[in-house]
């Protein structure tokens, strides 16, 4: 292990040092913040950052409701990815059993798996989003279901590929003159094969999903005040600019730092592992 942390690239090590400690910031968010994320303190509203003369009391200052922006940032933050890291996983699974089962048993699934996946392509990903939101509400459950549907059919696809050509590989024919059940050869012999293709596609597909979230909390769709989050803090900000910036910029360079970090590592890993993804 320690061989092959000594092998990777500066950056990607600065990435994982990174990634891990905002991971443990976040999940540690109850013993690290000082303050009640969304307790106001109007005698307190918009102070400055420590790094702009403000105290170090409020590291990050407060916002226009006198709310400490450290303590929101990492509260939000834990929304955020939370939704976003629990939606991957959902529509991950939902996109890996539905490609396991087209490929291997094929006939008349196999073409109505695709027809799913051609439909689900053929809908924009945002109105999907939109009605969802209309009928179900916008609470944190939904989010995460609806951004469990973002991108399923591409690891369905890519999973069906793969299947397809592993189910023809000798050790996979022998296992089923063996008598082998469906589920004994999909999670012992064919599952491997697609593993770190998953893995992989997941890391670069977690910034987009990361993005989706707070775009919807940007414009005021999705979790609703006062609960925090990225996109939430950088939306409220906006109109303070010009007179504290800090509202936005916090929560937008962590947004920023988490997607690079994992998408960077992401790209690592493809071509680490030399992982050609099927195209879309």
């Amino acid at each position: 292990m320690i061989k092959s942390w000594n092998e990777l690239p500066l950056l990607v090590k600065v990435c994982v040092v990174l990634l891990c400690v905002m991971v443990l910031a976040v999940v540690f968010a109850d013993f690290l913040t000082p303050f009640d994320p969304d307790k106001t303190d109007l005698m307190n509203t918009t102070l400055s950052p420590i790094f702009m003369g403000g105290s170090l009391e409020h590291v990050l200052g407060t916002d226009e409701l006198g709310r400490d922006v450290f303590s929101r940032v990492l509260y939000g933050a834990r929304i955020s990815l939370g939704i976003a890291l629990f939606g991957l996983l959902l529509g991950c699974s939902f996109g890996l059993v539905l490609g396991l089962t087209a490929g291997y048993f094929g006939g008349w699934w196999d073409r109505l798996s695709l027809l799913f996946i051609n439909f689900q392509q053929s809908i924009p990903f945002i109105l999907f989003v939109l009605v969802g939101l209309v009928i179900f509400g916008r609470s944190i459950p939904v989010l995460i279901v609806l951004m469990g549907m973002a991108r399923w059919e591409t690891y369905a696809k890519i999973t069906r590929g793969l299947v397809l050509s592993l189910k023809k590989k000798q050790y996979v024919e022998a296992a089923k003159c063996y008598n082998a059940s469906p589920l004994r050869i999909l999670a012992r012999y064919i599952f491997p094969g697609v593993r770190t293709y998953l893995i992989v596609l997941i890391t670069l597909n977690f910034p987009l999903i990361l993005l989706v979230e707070t775009s919807l909390s940007f414009v005021g769709i999705g979790v609703q005040p006062p609960t925090a989050t990225l996109g939430q803090m950088v939306g409220t900000g906006k109109n303070y600019l010009v007179t504290a910036p800090w509202i936005s910029v916090a929560p937008a360079i962590m947004i920023v730092m988490v997607a690079y970090c994992i998408q960077h590592i992401g790209e690592h890993m493809r071509e680490r592992f030399d992982v050609r993804l099927l195209e879309k």
